[in-house]
């Protein structure tokens, strides 16, 4: 088995949405990890925050494109509990800059025991509890 990569909301709509100039960066990032057989992690996060856009514009075409996407390949959701809830307090309290939205994503990946967590939000490569990898590195 491969390593264990959480992505972020942000690579994901990049994905879905096909929008430049980050989509080929995370395509290819993405296509190495599923050559080397990494198992792909996001949470209910990411949902509440990609989903909001095709909502407001009733966009059923991005629900469905986001949908499969997830689907495709094989993404695990890391749901929030007590746990993850309190892992983001503590993150929140050591880095009070991040926003909560950040913080669960984190502390779901660290709580899922991934690898790498790829954002391409620069101010999350601070946290020193989980691999930061920032798009714009790629």
């Amino acid at each position: 088995m491969g390593k264990r990569i959480f992505i972020d909301t942000n690579p994901i709509i990049y994905l879905v949405s096909q929008q430049e100039p980050f989509y080929n960066k995370v395509l290819k990032f993405m296509s190495d990890c599923i050559a080397d057989d990494a198992e792909f992690y996001t949470s209910s996060i990411t949902d509440a925050e990609f989903l909001v856009k095709p909502f407001e514009t009733n966009d059923e075409n991005q629900i469905k494109n986001y949908k499969n996407l997830l689907n495709s390949l094989e993404f695990l959701k890391c749901f929030i509990n007590e746990q993850i809830g309190e892992r983001a307090a503590k993150l929140r309290a050591k880095y009070p800059d991040i926003k909560l939205g950040d913080a669960l994503q984190l502390a779901a990946s660290i709580d899922c025991g991934c690898d790498t967590f790829l954002t391409n939000d620069k101010q999350l490569k601070q946290v020193t509890e989980a691999n930061v990898l920032y798009i714009g590195d790629l």
